[in-house]
């Protein structure tokens, strides 16, 4: 479906968000999906959950940012709601398009629901499918930024099974409580993890962003997002990337043949 960015203010936001997701996206393709060690793929999981949170946080400043602008709240306020913003989950999204864009909060989490890998208890290691609804996913959310905070200070690496330190803040959700625990105690993030986090934090931004629109009057394209499906045989071409004035991004990767160098006649 086409974004309709560039006559939308509130669009735009969003189809930045769908550029910089474009990365973990393909990320997720690169991985095999198979059972057993995967290997130097292992990797992915970490770089898929940090590239989607890091592109989740900016989206949010942009998004809230622009919405607030649409209602004329004016500099002071808009500097002060987004100025404030350190490192922002899905509740406190929801509590920005609450308090600063006027969003009913009756309206939020009604018929919300988001299809995620479930962690297997030990001594099992098959993954189940479950569904979350607004209030879990939240809460879910929250547990993935704390995965995100021990990736990002090197705490963790998330690669291999390995103790995942408790939460920075009180009462808040251990890292532990997303991932899979494994018969020594220890916890991975595998690709299961990261696909779970990747879906939480997309579906639940296409949630909150549809309502702001529909609240503020608006039309946008929350389809843009790309999806990250739970089976490879699921996945589809991730939609080229567009860049803000619209043209196509270049479909060549890598650096361009160096210039021939001429050779140096001898003095």
């Amino acid at each position: 479906m086409a974004s309709v960015g560039l006559a939308e203010p509130l669009q735009d936001p969003v189809d930045r968000f769908a550029r910089a997701l474009t990365v973990p996206r393909r990320l997720l393709a690169l991985h095999p999906r198979k059972r057993g060690n995967a290997g130097d793929a292992a990797a992915l999981a970490p770089a898929i959950t940090l590239g989607v949170i890091a592109a989740f946080e900016g989206f949010v400043e942009e998004f809230v940012a622009t919405g607030a602008i649409l209602r004329r709240l004016g500099v002071a306020p808009v500097a002060k709601a987004v100025g404030n913003l350190n490192n922002p989950d899905v509740d406190e999204f929801e509590n920005l398009v609450v308090n600063q864009l006027g969003v009913p909060k009756s309206a939020i989490g009604s018929g919300f629901s988001v299809e995620y890998w479930q962690p297997p208890p030990p001594p099992t290691t098959w993954w189940q499918t479950a569904d979350l609804d607004w209030t879990s996913a939240k809460k879910d959310a929250k547990a993935w930024m704390q995965v995100r905070h021990l990736l990002t200070h090197g705490l963790t690496s998330g690669w291999q099974a390995e103790h995942w330190p408790g939460p920075l803040k009180a009462n808040g959700p251990s890292a532990s409580e997303v991932l899979r625990r494994t018969p020594t105690g220890r916890h991975t993030l595998v690709i299961h993890g990261a696909i779970t986090c990747a879906r939480i934090y997309v579906e639940a931004s296409r949630h909150l962003a549809g309502l702001t629109a529909q609240h503020l009057g608006r039309s946008i394209n929350v389809d843009i997002l790309p999806d990250f499906p739970l089976y490879k045989e699921q996945a589809h071409e991730p939609p080229a990337p567009t860049r803000a004035d619209g043209s196509e991004e270049l479909a060549d990767e890598g650096e361009e043949t160096p210039p021939a160098i001429e050779p140096v006649a001898a003095s």
